[in-house]
Formats: structure tokens, sequence, C-alpha cells
């Protein structure tokens, strides 16, 4: 379904009439200078270049720091203090309150957790842990990451980017891009403990210490969380460990790196296998992967011109899975799917070479050239009998600029980005995007780019299903919005954004491999109001909806809901008490499940979570955390019961 004519119009005059109705006024002139341990600093990118002029940021559109507000894209930003008072243990909790995206969670906690951005697929997202990409091209998933393996015990930030970014971060970034950040080395001793209990048998530990020796900083950090059955056979455990320093030997120039390891095992359901409530087979899927990543980069001020560094970083991921038969009736057809036993290791490492030019007060141009290896092993035993193994490896090479525009009005970008990888022509990417202030408290912004995915090495690789006669999928997007602040109190913000994915990869039964045959036009709106009342009280509402039409096929775009909106209320209340609630609407979907072939949908549902804190103490907070407050029993996905009402309690300690 696409909009109508009629929509359509009525949204474009609302961008076109909204903002003459303001008077013009030059704006105030921001904020302070950014400080050194602002959580943009530890991203890999050379984002120190220039101050940035308010507090509240993003880097990941070009690599600087640049307020949110005049950023040249459909961002959004969980801050430090948002992280924080979540109290979230895993980034599934995170990221399913972050307006204008959505999070599938395959079942119970644990379960594969993936997210889309715009109705493109979960492979068509771009994950980054301070810069570094884990996305595994190796396994059966084709490159989409599991949100339920990643801790949230050292998370400063996480920052979202809504449309086409391969001008900048090269394949995979169709969709958009999502930079989860830790915390920075903040050269302050301290050490801190937490630990968490719950509903389910939930058990959590968290342990962190940083500090520093002259101009040599530190931290380490670690973290491990248990769930046991929470429905049916879906329980799991996961436990990270991280280590990062920086040492400045002196003022123009300065060397950090990181390394982090994430354990994750756990079971449950497999997908499209109907559930606990539809398997035919009561048998569940198994899962345990090891996840490596660390990154190294050196920066220094050559002139006051130009600055430069390197940076190198690796990621590596081993899984060892057992997938059961899925049936689609207790007398199986041929539609059934055998089990599947399989051991896959993916290994990235990159070198970039990043280059920032002030060209002028205004004007900063950033041009950096990168080169990959992307080595994959997949070893998989199908229906106990039939071996299917693949073994690839394949160089890469990106270079990519932007020139961006900065002033207190306007920020301005264009960007182009280039890829060659083996066995594939050259992809180009290019990217424009500006903010600029009309009115006083009024920004207009809009963005148009093309992007791209090299197919992934499952896809091309595969014994059973792969085709190595794949092309690389492509999305041309626009978006256009406008962001109206009144007072100082109220924020009203309206997006409008149209895609064109083509070649999209789809698997094709009467070829029984996958093609590249799917072209999906879709389009929506985003909205979002916040409102800011006396003694701390923060309110934000928010709501997207999203219409699509699939060509040269009958079938409907899967697990995507047409609409979801969201409620949150944050107050901070006196004797350093604070509450949070927030609640979701999502609406109706697309389904698919082998055992129920005639059920095409699964119904909408709502869910509210609550959050209480307590900091009143010198050096111990404790909180209490209700997911599903209300307890309403809902299903995400055909035969995935949600479990119910679950409680969280926990308590931290900091040694300074």
């Amino acid at each position: 379904m696409m909009f109508g004519r009629r929509q359509f119009v009525i949204v474009v005059l609302y961008l076109v009439t909204f903002v003459p109705l303001c008077q013009t006024q030059t704006p105030t002139e921001a904020g302070s200078a950014q400080r050194k341990d602002d959580a943009a600093s530890s991203s890999t990118t050379l984002n120190k270049a220039i101050p940035t002029p308010t507090l509240l940021t993003i880097v990941t559109v070009t690599g600087q720091p640049l307020d949110v507000s005049m950023a040249p894209a459909s961002v959004s930003v969980i801050d430090d203090d948002q992280v924080r008072n979540t109290h979230a243990l895993t980034s599934n909790d995170i990221m399913r309150s972050v307006p204008f995206v959505n999070l599938e969670q395959n079942g119970s906690a644990g379960s594969l957790s993936t997210l889309t951005i715009r109705g493109g697929k979960p492979s068509l997202v771009l994950m980054l842990i301070d810069g570094i990409p884990v996305n595994d091209l190796t396994s059966l998933l084709g490159g989409a990451f599991d949100f339920s393996v990643l801790l949230t015990h050292d998370v400063e930030r996480v920052e979202v980017v809504r449309g086409p970014l391969s001008s900048g971060y090269g394949s995979e970034a169709m969709s958009g891009v999502i930079n989860v950040i830790t915390k920075p080395t903040k050269y302050e001793s301290d050490v801190s403990a937490g630990m968490e209990t719950g509903s389910f048998g939930a058990a959590g530990m968290n342990l962190g210490a940083e500090g520093s020796q002259g101009r040599f900083g530190y931290k380490l950090s670690g973290a491990f969380l248990r769930v046991g059955e929470q429905v049916e056979a879906d329980s799991f455990y996961t436990s990270t460990f991280s280590a990062a320093s920086d040492y400045t030997q002196r003022s123009d120039s300065d060397l950090s790196w990181t390394v982090r390891w994430i354990q994750f095992q756990g079971s449950s359901f497999p997908p499209n296998g109907g559930g606990p409530e539809l398997s035919v087979l009561r048998i569940p899927g198994t899962s345990n992967s090891g996840n490596f990543l660390a990154g190294f980069i050196f920066q220094r001020q050559f002139s006051t011109v130009w600055r430069a560094g390197i940076d190198a970083d690796v990621f590596t991921r081993g899984e060892h899975s057992y997938t059961p038969p899925i049936l689609d009736s207790p007398n199986p057809s041929l539609f059934s799917q055998p089990s599947a036993l399989a051991r896959t290791r993916f290994t990235r490492p990159r070198l970039s070479l990043q280059n920032v030019f002030n060209l002028a007060p205004k004007w900063q141009g950033h041009f950096n050239v990168q080169g990959s290896d992307e080595i994959g092993d997949n070893n998989s035993i199908i229906d106990n009998s039939y071996s299917s193994r693949f073994r690839a490896n394949r160089g890469a090479v990106n270079g990519s600029g932007d020139l961006v525009y900065i002033t207190n009005r306007m920020t301005g970008m264009a960007a182009l980005g280039i890829n060659k990888t083996a066995g594939f022509k050259a992809q180009v990417a290019p990217r424009v995007g500006a903010a600029l202030t009309v009115a006083k408290n009024t920004i207009v912004k809009a963005s148009w780019g093309q992007a791209y995915r090299v197919p992934d090495l499952y896809a091309l690789e595969n014994p059973s299903v792969g085709n190595p006669n794949l092309l690389p999928e492509k999305v041309t997007g626009m978006d256009g919005g406008v962001q109206r602040r009144f007072g100082n109190n109220f924020t009203l913000s309206g997006t409008y954004y149209y895609n064109v994915f083509s070649n999209l990869i789809d698997f094709s039964s009467a070829a029984f491999r996958l093609v590249n045959r799917t072209r999906v036009r879709n389009e929506g709106v985003e909205a979002e109001a916040s409102l800011s009342l006396a003694h701390g009280i923060q309110v934000k509402a928010w709501g997207s909806s999203l219409n699509w039409k699939i060509e040269s096929s009958s079938e409907p775009l899967r697990d995507e809901p047409d609409w979801q909106a969201g409620f949150s209320l944050d107050a901070k209340l006196p004797k350093q008490i604070r509450a949070s609630s927030t609640t979701l609407w999502m609406a109706r979907r697309y389904d698919f499940q082998l055992p129920a072939p005639t059920i095409d949908s699964v119904g909408g549902y709502s869910a509210t979570d609550l959050i209480l804190g307590y900091d009143g103490f010198r050096r111990i907070g404790v909180f209490a955390r209700v997911d599903n407050l209300f307890n309403r029993r809902f299903h995400e996905y055909l035969g995935f019961p949600n479990p119910g009402i679950s409680c969280l309690v926990g308590v931290t300690y900091h040694l300074r």
C-alpha cells in the first residue's frame, strides 16, 4: 500500500506552509564547547577537530560532533542520562523505546532480536560498537545483528541515524546506522559494582574500574546476566568483558585502544517454527556464540588545517547453533524444513586512514580511505546427513569524502562514497543533506542519498541456497521535515520519507536458491513531541506510519507494522527519587509461521514499563523495574507468547 495523492499533498503542504507562519529571527547562539570526556570523543572517528556547540551532539552523521537539532539527517540520540535511568540490562530494553525503529523479538528475552528502520530488512541496518561494525556476514541471518547479546552496563549513549548512509559507511548502511558508544576514560579513580535479580530466575552482576597514571588513562569492566525459563525452553546466559585506555603523548597527538569480548548461550524455539504454541515438534533450538572486537586509533594534529589518524580494528564472531526440524503438520510435506547443525566463523579486519581538513571557519572536509578483508567459514550438517560447507575470503576498498558547511543557522553537507569489493563492480553512493534555521526556533531538514549492500558471504557461497550471480541490493531515499520549538518547554517535529529498494535478495522456491527479484517502494511519516514541565518532569510522545508496495510479488511486507506509537514520562522527584514510564503501541502486522500457513498476520499490542530509582545514599543507588506492568498477554510473532509481567530489582555501588 502507498499513500494516495491526497495524503501526499497534505504532507507537502504541511512542510511548506508551517514554516512561513513563523516570524524570522536569528536564533540565540549555542552554548559551550565540547569537553574531552564527552561521549562523542569515544567514537573511533576524528571528532576532535572543532568544538561542539551544544550539550547534545551526534557524531555518526559526519564523524564530528554536531548539534542534534542541526544535523543534516534524521537522528535519535539516547544519551547517558537516559541510558542510566532505564536500568536496562540488554540493548533490547533500550532500542525498543527508541522512536521510529522497530525491534522484533522472536519470543521471550534472550531470543533472536533484530531491528528494522523504515521498512528495510534487519540486514540493511549497520550496527557499530564504538565505530566498529559487528554485522556477521557468514551466518543464516545474513548480516542482521542480534540485540539480545549486548549488555548495557558500560554504554554511554546510542546514536541512531535513519536513511541511506553508504556514502560514509560503505556496504550494509542502507536503512540506517546504529552506533553504540561506550563510556570513555575519564581519568578519575573509581570502582563500581552492581547486582540485579528478578522474575524467571534473572540474576546479573557488573564490575568496573577506571583511573589514570599520568597521561595514561584506563577502564576495565565486566558483566553477566542469566535468565531462566520464561515460557518454554527459553533461557539464556550472556557475559561481556571490556578494557580500554588512551594516552596523550603531547598536546597535538593521542592514541587509544579498546577490546571487548561477548559470550552468549541460549535456547528458544526457532523463527518461523510456530513457537511454543504452534510447533509440531517440541524441540528448541540452541545457540552458543563468542564475539571479539578490538580497535586502535592514533591521531595527530599536523597543522591548524589538517588533522590525520590511523584506525585499525577487527571483529570476529564464532557460533555453534542447532536448529531443529520445522514441520508444517504432523504429516510433513516437502515444505517442511530439515534440522541444521552449524558452526560458523566470521572475521573482518580493517585499516583506515582518516583526514580532517579545517578549510575555513565555516567549512570542514573529511577524506577517508579504508581497506578490509572479510573471511567466512560455515560448516553445516543438514538433516543429520548432508554436509553444507563453504569458506570465503574477499577484500574490499572504500573511499569516502564529504564537505560540511556549519554556521549558527545552517548545516549543509555533500558526501560521496566509493566501494570496490572483490568480485563486484565499483559501487558509488552519493548523499546530500541540510538543516536550516528559517525562523525563530524553527528548523527545516532535508536529505537525499543512495546506498548499497554487497551480498553477504552466506548468500553467495552457501552450497544449498547460495547464488554467486547475485547483484548488490540498492536503495534511493529522501526525507524532509520541520522541527519547531515553542518557548523553552515544548518541541514538535515531523518528517516525511520515501525509499525505493531494488535488487533485494529473496528466496525463490522454484529455483530453490536466493535471487535478486524484489523491488519495494515505501514511504511514511514520523512525528514527535516533547514537553518539559516543572519539577523535572519530561513528557514525550511519538508515532510513525509505514506504507509500502512490493512490485513483482503478491506477498506482503512481513514483520513490519503499518504504524507504531510511544509515550514516555520521566520525573525527577524530591529526595533523589527518579520515576519513568514508557508505553508502546504496535499495529497488526503480517507474519509467517510454517505450521500455520493459513494465518498471515499477528495482532497488535501495547506494553507499559515502569522504572523507579533512588540515589539518596552517598555511594549506593537502588532501582526497581517492572516490564509489561499491566500484564497484557500479547504476541510479537504468531505462536510466540509474551511471558507476561516481569520484575527486576538492583543495587549499584561507587567507591568514589
